[in-house]
């Protein structure tokens, strides 16, 4: 069963990864007509990026906040604290916030959103067919995987990076569904695209008195990944510490990015940054601009991705590996001309050092690089690179990576989160204005009430009993023809309630076990009802536990809780038994 799923799934994540690559070119082209033809001639490079960032704050902002960044994060968040569930809409607006960001000028990478997309893709069948949380979480990292293999066209290598980031135990039952679907979604891709690489590399040619070279390329790398690690995320740290909304910033982020990319045209440093890759392979570029290349990328992507806007990390990575690989190449070169036989050949080793180092995944990164050059003997050497670029970012980073820095901060500002809402209770966040309707009252009642109260949700009470709750959600459902001859007691619900006193996080278990918008707040002694906590009331919550002033900026309090709440909601006191009202 879960082999045939996972065979259905990569087909939809091979598919996905076509559609997304040709939204990409759309975008670009758009972005091209529009504006490079127009009177802003070159400064049009500049505006570009910063005007795709106006257009992906807002959605991102007000749709889904989950679409921003660079998408692997997010996919290991859900498989580590929300039982690998991720909504059904995050698969599409991150098909469309990311395509703008990379079409636009972004620095960022189309791997990231189309592994966040198939596992998005992965999540949704697990969801619809019920499947335990062991089960989601395989197909999970079968869409992840497959994603990653259509992307860049290597099946072994997408099955690998699945397994050695997410699935670190696992069994041969759970990789069988997970080779599958890459295997499927690459088919699907070179069906359509052709087998064509990414990359263009010169035949490798091993010569074993090369190796020091090659140790000390890798001891480099893992020393650079920590800097590149740490250098990222204060970026997005500073973007997120600037008073100003959301929204906005990936609109900063964008012109900031135009603003380093617009002296290095036609080199990668917009976009996914494979022309300047390719470059760089076959030796093309000398070594003064290999190393600015890399500084250049390196303020790009932190500008991007730091600022909200939505793309991948793999690629901008091996970009960097492959800039500070080929810059080393020549240099050693220099101090030793009758040993180093292709100084091109050190940029595509970078590639897999540097990335090994960053993400913490050597064995994806030994399989995936000869993949995509189609180049197997490569192997040793880079074995030899990738493994002294992984220990040496292991003493500084330990276990950490540019992957787990994200997740890790997730985790760290959700605990903090709730433990700030154990001190807030219902009491002091509640609406005391209770407009109710009454069990016999006709149903179709119930819309001139939605107009008249601008609410979508009203307890039912009788005699001054609750006795149950009349939402939107259940009456929009009902068959128009039959409402009127039902009563209100016909498309009730049973009642969810807290008492004054119970904290906060009481609230956000019982809405999220029982899958309501509402809660009511009720009197225990006289049974009274006294008040209600709606999703927007959290936002007081919020407010209270951080001590946050009226006057302060909304849209950034907003955005912080909309995120935060949707993470932190299923975690607590899940267990929790709730007496019924009778």
């Amino acid at each position: 069963e879960l082999n045939a799923i996972a065979l259905v799934l990569g087909i939809f994540a091979g598919l996905g990864a076509i559609v997304f690559g040709k939204m990409i070119e759309l975008s670009k082209h758009f972005f091209e007509i529009i504006f490079q033809r127009g009177f802003l001639g070159a400064l049009s490079i500049i505006i570009i990026p910063a005007i795709g960032g106006v257009i992906v704050g807002p959605i991102i902002y007000k749709y889904c906040s989950e679409s921003k960044g660079h998408g692997v994060p997010e996919v290991m968040y859900a498989v580590m604290a929300n039982k690998s569930d991720i909504r059904k809409r995050v698969a599409f607006f991150k098909t469309i916030v990311s395509s703008i960001t990379i079409g636009s000028g972004g620095s960022a990478g189309r791997e990231g959103p189309i592994a966040q997309i198939g596992a998005s893709m992965g999540s949704t069948f697990g969801q619809f067919f019920k499947f335990d949380e062991k089960k989601k979480r395989i197909l999970v990292v079968s869409g992840l995987s497959s994603g990653v293999a259509a992307a860049f066209n290597t099946p072994l290598g997408g099955t690998i990076f699945g397994l050695e980031l997410i699935l670190t135990n696992f069994s041969p039952i759970s990789v069988i569904p997970i080779a599958l679907s890459s295997v499927i979604s690459v088919s699907i891709a070179r069906t359509i695209l052709g087998p064509e690489s990414a990359i263009r590399a010169a035949t490798f040619t091993f010569n074993p008195a090369e190796i020091p070279f090659y140790m000390l390329l890798g001891a480099i790398m893992g020393i650079v990944s920590f800097f590149y690690i740490k250098g990222f995320y204060f970026f997005e740290d500073s973007f997120e510490k600037i008073k100003i909304p959301f929204y906005v910033k990936p609109a900063i982020g964008g012109f900031l990015t135009g603003l380093v990319g617009f002296s290095f045209v036609g080199y990668g440093v917009l976009g996914g940054g494979f022309e300047g890759m390719n470059a760089a392979l076959s030796g093309q570029i000398g070594l003064t601009l290999l190393i600015l290349l890399f500084f250049a990328k390196f303020l790009a992507t932190s500008f991007t991705l730091g600022s909200g806007a939505s793309g991948g990390i793999f690629s901008p990575s091996l970009y960097l590996g492959a800039m500070l690989g080929g810059a080393l190449g020549i240099i050693f070169e220099i101090f030793a001309p009758n040993v180093i036989s292709s100084p091109p050949a050190y940029a595509l080793i970078g590639m897999g050092a540097f990335f090994a180092s960053v993400a913490k995944v050597p064995l994806t990164c030994i399989i995936m690089i000869p993949e995509m050059s189609s180049d197997y003997s490569m192997i040793p050497t880079l074995m030899i690179s990738v493994f002294v670029s992984y220990g040496f970012s292991a003493l500084l980073l330990g276990r950490s990576s540019i992957y787990m820095e994200k997740l890790n901060k997730k985790i760290s500002t959700t605990k903090s989160f709730s433990k700030d809402l154990s001190d807030v209770t219902a009491m002091d966040i509640m609406t005391g204005d209770i407009i109710s309707m009454e069990p016999d009252m006709p149903l179709k009642k119930f819309w001139d009430y939605v107009k008249k109260y601008k609410k979508l949700g009203f307890p039912v009470i009788k005699d001054g009993e609750l006795i149950g709750m009349i939402s939107n959600s259940k009456v929009k459902n009902i068959d128009s023809k039959k409402i009127p001859f039902l009563k209100v007691r016909d498309a009730m619900s049973p009642p969810s309630y807290v008492r004054p006193y119970d904290r906060v996080p009481k609230v956000l278990s019982i809405m999220d076990e029982r899958q309501c918008g509402r809660v009511l707040v009720i009197d225990p002694s006289s049974k009274e009802t006294i008040g209600i906590i709606t999703k927007s009331d959290l936002l007081k919550a919020y407010r209270i536990a951080k001590n946050i002033g009226d006057d302060e900026d909304k849209f950034k309090i907003a955005e912080e809780f909309e995120e935060e709440i949707s993470h932190v909601s299923h975690k607590i006191h899940d267990k929790l038994k709730w007496p019924k009202i009778k």
